[in-house]
């Protein structure tokens, strides 16, 4: 179905919705209140909730306005029948997304089923909790936040059931995806504290959906033996050189033939690839692609604590609790001389793209969805919908402006936001790095020109800076994430100045992140502008564009400028195919294990809830084969083999029965 059908359609339920507004707004407040038993009731006798939505609509919007004075606009209602239908929605930023999700989760919470919307960070999840929480309490709902101000802070599991049990759930993306991990690697029924899958909004869908989606979510437990060759292989690879041991193109790196060569000498080694040195080889190439691949400021932090936390590339925020596998961590951690984390065994993971696969109603909102449309509808099944805006856009976007090089790029940026900030008029730069945050501010702070900067390493005041960007000369230097979630709204006389102008540095990865940085403008008919300044040195040309650019950066060759814009611009779409591309893999590969996971977790929901175990034979059975295939691949097993074997494949503690094994004996082993 069209965008324009799709909207008569939404119209006409919207009919129905208002025409209950005079009525809800006659009720008393208790009359009003018991609406809600009222709709139960009517659930219960065989209503669906698409019966009931008109007047559960104009219910939860007559509440929205006694206690919070605002009463939805009509297409923050369409946008909650198009999310309570199971579809994402596309509104512009300022339009009122966290209102609007009042009026589906209500309606999706009378069923008694889990009812959740997921948001971006703690201060988001809670703030909205608490305001929105006052409507579902004043309409006799219960309420939970699942995440804190400090992300270092935990719920206890009692905590963790009281909030899973309430009827709406606040939380965020990764504290849920790890909650569910968790619930799933409890050992008793009673330690359970999650309620069956039922209904989720994601907000900022398309970050979460497209960007974050192949980022895993990792449980780890059970200690390997520390390795001591993290140091010895930095120290190692600091004596590399580019060009002569290894090469780097596209995100990999791999050694060179003298480069084997001289790995082998130096560790005196006589085959770098042979079983036997693997450990010195995995190390060596952690290590390489440590210094090589990994960038700080861009794809990892150090924090104030001295802890080294990856960087979401999508929205520049930090992930905590997020830790690369397989050594990976600990080889960065060794390369920023810091005190070395445990590697850590998975012992549960899931991607947010299996995650939200796992809910029967899923629905999501953001202000660039539409460019993704395709793709989310072969990934997710879900349809994306385009709400209109409350009143027209009024933002002007101007045409970008092409550079050849980064030089001439910052300074133009810089000698456009010096002109519009002597105007009074407040400017949001927007970057795709904290280096580039910095880099920004370098310039303004020798203009002496104040400005707040926003990036991971101050998220914490994420809301606070961006809410102040809309002020009369207020200047705010932003990554990507630019405060998504919440409003900027104008300050005295900004209006007549002509609103927010928003300055983009650099091509970003993809147009919806370009979308969503022109969005922080314009909110709710408001004036404003944005424009781009970009050049052949930006990132996502060095990594996609299909020409050499140095040549043209130097002035080597000559460049016309619509061959420069051409080049930057296939640049982005280059780099937007290749990541659909990686995401369609990941998800394909991702399916058998997948398949693992439910089957597992069923498995254990069946064992605690008192069910037998498939076959126990054919189990034992299984076991004892595999036993004995590793015993018939060893002729001779040591005690180090056995308790790696143990530890691998059986059990992650070891007894003293172990040690007293005769290792002469295989029938002995096998029985043990």
């Amino acid at each position: 179905m069209s965008q324009r059908k799709e909207i008569k359609r939404l119209n006409r339920i919207l009919d129905k919705v208002k025409a209950h507004k005079e009525e809800m707004r006659a009720l008393s407040n208790e009359a009003l209140i018991g609406k809600t038993a009222e709709f139960k009731e009517r659930l219960a006798s065989g209503e669906t909730l698409d019966d009931i939505l008109p007047e559960a609509f104009a219910a939860v919007c007559e509440a929205d306005y006694r206690i919070l004075g605002k009463f939805p606009y009509d297409v923050q209602i369409m946008g909650g029948i198009a999310v309570h239908e199971g579809n994402l929605i596309e509104m512009n930023t300022g339009e009122g997304k966290t209102l609007m999700a009042t009026m589906p989760l209500y309606l999706n919470a009378l069923t008694g089923k889990s009812t959740l919307l997921l948001t971006t960070n703690e201060y988001l999840a809670i703030r909205d909790a608490e305001e929105m929480g006052q409507v579902y309490r004043f309409m006799g709902l219960t309420v939970g936040t699942g995440a804190k101000e400090k992300s270092e802070e935990h719920f206890t599991n009692d905590e963790k059931r009281a909030i899973y049990a309430s009827d709406i759930v606040y939380t965020t993306h990764g504290a849920f995806g790890f909650d569910y991990l968790l619930n799933n690697l409890v050992t008793s029924a009673e330690d359970r504290f999650m309620r069956e899958l039922y209904f989720v909004i994601i907000d900022e869908a398309d970050s979460v959906l497209l960007d974050a989606s192949q980022m895993p979510l990792v449980i780890s437990g059970a200690p390997r033996v520390q390795s001591n060759l993290y140091e010895l292989a930095d120290f190692f690879v600091t004596t590399l050189v580019e060009g002569r041991d290894y090469e780097k193109e596209d995100q990999k790196v791999w050694f060179t033939e003298e480069g084997i060569a001289y790995t082998e000498r130096f560790f005196r080694i006589d085959n770098f690839y042979g079983e036997e040195f693997f450990e010195i080889n995995r190390h060596v190439t952690l290590a390489l692609r440590a210094h090589v691949l990994f960038e700080p400021e861009k794809d990892y932090v150090v924090s104030k604590d001295h802890e080294l936390q990856l960087l979401d590339n999508g929205s520049g925020r930090m992930m905590p609790g997020v830790k690369l596998r397989g050594g990976q961590h600990q080889a960065l951690e060794v390369k920023e001389k810091l005190e070395l984390s445990q590697e850590n065994r998975s012992v549960a993971a899931i991607t947010y793209q299996n995650l939200f696969l796992l809910f029967p109603k899923m629905s999501g909102m953001s202000g660039t969805l539409y460019d993704a449309a395709e793709e989310l509808q072969d990934v997710y099944g879900l349809k994306v919908i385009v709400i209109p805006p409350n009143r027209p856009l009024m933002r002007k976007d101007l045409k970008d402006l092409y550079y050849k090089d980064i030089e001439k790029q910052f300074t133009t940026a810089y000698k456009h936001i010096v002109d519009i900030h002597a105007t009074g008029q407040p400017v949001l730069v927007v970057v795709s790095t904290i280096a580039e945050t910095e880099m920004v501010s370098r310039l303004l702070l020798k203009g002496k020109i104040p400005h707040n900067v926003l990036n991971a390493n101050n998220a914490f005041w994420e809301a606070e800076i961006i809410k102040e960007a809309g002020q009369m000369h207020a200047v705010t230097v932003a990554t990507a994430m630019a405060g998504r979630g919440t409003d900027i709204k104008l300050g005295e006389g900004v209006k007549e100045l002509g609103g927010l102008a928003v300055i983009g540095i650099g091509r970003m990865a993809n147009i919806r992140q370009e979308r969503q940085a022109r969005g922080r403008s314009g909110r709710q008919g408001d004036p404003g502008f944005s424009r781009f300044f970009v050049s052949l040195q930006d990132e996502i040309v060095k990594r996609y564009g299909r020409i050499d650019t140095e040549k043209y950066e130097d002035g080597e060759r000559y460049i016309s400028k619509r061959r420069l814009r051409n080049v930057i611009n296939a640049s982005q779409r280059t780099g937007e195919e290749f990541a659909v591309s990686s995401r369609k893999q990941a998800m394909d590969y991702d399916k058998v294990m997948q398949k693992q996971r439910e089957l597992v977790y069923a498995t254990r929901d069946s064992l605690m809830d008192g069910e037998a175990l498939l076959d126990h034979d054919k189990v034992v059975e299984i076991a004892s084969g595999n036993i004995k295939r590793f015993l018939a691949e060893n002729k001779y097993v040591d005690r180090s083999m056995l308790t790696r074997y143990v530890l691998d494949n059986i059990s992650y503690r070891l007894d003293d029965e172990l040690q007293d094994l005769d290792l002469t004996n295989k029938k002995e082993i096998v029985e043990y």
